[in-house]
């Protein structure tokens, strides 16, 4: 399943080289929405478990960009 699938991840700070690919955070979204359309046509609690837990991923992805900003560090290479 894998080769029909092709992700350009985010090579470099954007700051320091430009957006040239995806960050994690539109991979999860991706995947969110795909299991919302799945779950309106085959609701289970399996899939409305999994979108929960992307939820909460992006949500800690989000807090990590936060703090990095808040540290004057996002979008560099510095930690």
């Amino acid at each position: 399943m894998t080769e029909n699938i092709k992700v350009k991840w985010q090579e470099g700070p954007i700051k320091e080289v430009g957006v040239n690919g995806v960050q994690v955070n539109d991979v999860l979204e991706v995947a969110k929405n795909r299991l919302v359309e799945l779950n309106k046509e085959f609701p289970s609690r399996e899939n409305a478990m999994s979108i929960t837990k992307i939820d909460e991923a992006i949500i800690w992805q989000d807090k990590r960009t936060k703090d990095r900003e808040a540290r004057g560090v996002e979008g560099t290479s510095k930690a």
